[in-house]
């Protein structure tokens, strides 16, 4: 399993036990089904990021990701050099 994916899954779950909703009703309000959030928030979740976005949302998180580049090997000389 993907730990980052698990975290966010914790804290969506976390927020919704806060608000003292069972999966059924948050998946309702989210327009997702209540498979989707137990997926979603066990960290198993396959589908569209969008719709763990509108998870995120309906809870009042924000869900942001970064792209980033991962360097060459040519780049990792330079990085690890010691000079």
């Amino acid at each position: 399993m993907d730990l980052f994916i698990q975290e966010i899954g914790h804290h969506l779950q976390i927020e919704r036990r806060q608000r003292g909703w069972n999966q059924t009703l948050a998946a309702g309000k989210a327009g997702l089904s209540r498979r989707e959030v137990s997926e979603i928030e066990n960290g198993i979740f396959r589908g569209s990021i969008l719709k763990v976005q509108q998870y995120a949302l309906l809870l009042g998180l924000s869900l942001s990701l970064e792209i980033r580049r991962r360097p060459t090997l040519d780049e990792l000389a330079g990085i690890f050099n010691e000079d």
